[in-house]
């Protein structure tokens, strides 16, 4: 039978149904009442999210339970989802402020070349591929127009520099992505190597910007066999790490090769090297002070051999180099 029919052959669960087939599965409900859970999966979360930190904990291959968990309960995956809510809460303001303090750097870095704004875009503009390049302009000159396709908020922008961006509209105009690609295209025309190494910085962060802000799950990948990073880290996130006393082991490259954790310590990095201000540290270190208070809470509950437990120090490893508590004091 195809995937697609498989899958379309599973039935549409009544809350309580759920309850029996998390139990079938191994999951106990000795933390949380199966009162608490219906309401819980009725109100505040539905099974399929709640469920999904099931695969962190081991599962019995052989035996009448084959296929079963082993030492989950209810309530620990309400926990991980808490929890796995403050991280992303966090993450979603950090990369937010890491894309404003990237574009205004950018700026900045612009100017002390003594470029000229609108040559800077004419020439990134014409320096894409023809498909690319129609794209861009089809689509900067859609939001412009009136009618529905009108961008209520730099439509209006767009359309009085649409026939010369100067690079200060540019960059309120297009998105994470397109700044991305800009960074990368002024780093080579610079020639400046250290740019050209934060531009990866960049893609990663936009990665978990686009996941935090569409409220995917982080948590639930935090184990060996999640997705592996298809690349290596950069260099000056690598070299960071390093001075700060995270060495080039074994289970640091482990850690690495998770391209959750990857993106975020991209991330963390990132709000180390553009959020500058005081006020931005201090604010970004009191959010992870928040994800250290609920993973806290949750450690207890992880499985018992200590793999969950591990990716949770690691960040927080990165989180004492990057984002201090020592940040948070006199905000």
């Amino acid at each position: 039978m195809p995937s697609s029919e498989k899958n379309q052959s599973k039935p549409l669960l009544t809350v309580n149904q759920q309850i029996e087939h998390l139990k079938s599965r191994g999951v106990t409900f000795n933390l949380c009442s199966d009162e608490e859970a219906a309401d819980y999966l009725a109100h505040a979360n539905n099974h399929l999210r709640a469920a999904c930190y099931r695969k962190l904990y081991p599962m019995r291959s052989s035996g009448e339970r084959a296929g079963s968990y082993i030492g989950i309960d209810f309530g620990a995956l309400v926990r991980l989802s808490s929890a796995d809510r403050v991280l992303r809460s966090a993450l979603r303001e950090i990369t937010l402020d890491v894309e404003h303090f990237a574009r205004v750097e950018l700026l900045d870095r612009a100017s002390g070349q003594g470029e000229n704004g609108y040559d800077l875009v004419h020439d990134y503009v014409s320096d894409l591929r023809g498909r690319e390049r129609q794209r861009v302009s089809s689509g900067l000159s859609r939001r412009a127009r009136k009618g529905a396709s009108h961008d209520e908020y730099t439509g209006d922008l767009i359309a009085r520099y649409e026939n010369g961006y100067p690079l200060w509209v540019f960059l309120e105009a297009v998105d994470f992505g397109m700044l991305c690609d800009l960074w990368l295209f002024c780093a080579r025309r610079w020639n400046d190597n250290e740019m050209l190494e934060v531009h990866y910085v960049l893609k990663s962060v936009k990665s978990l910007r686009n996941a935090a802000c569409h409220n995917s799950c982080i948590i639930n990948g935090f184990q060996t066999s999640a997705q592996r990073a298809g690349y290596s880290p950069p260099a000056v996130l690598l070299a960071s790490m390093g001075a700060h006393g995270i060495r080039n082991t074994k289970a640091r490259r482990a850690k690495m090769h998770n391209l959750r954790v990857a993106q975020i310590a991209a991330s963390l990095y990132a709000s180390y090297r553009f959020c500058v201000r005081s006020s931005t540290r201090h604010r970004h270190a009191a959010l992870m002070m928040d994800v250290r208070d609920a993973f806290s809470q949750v450690e207890p509950l992880c499985p018992k051999d200590g793999s969950l437990v591990s990716f949770f120090d690691f960040i927080l490893r990165l989180v004492d180099i990057w984002l201090p508590a020592t940040e948070t004091e006199n905000r």
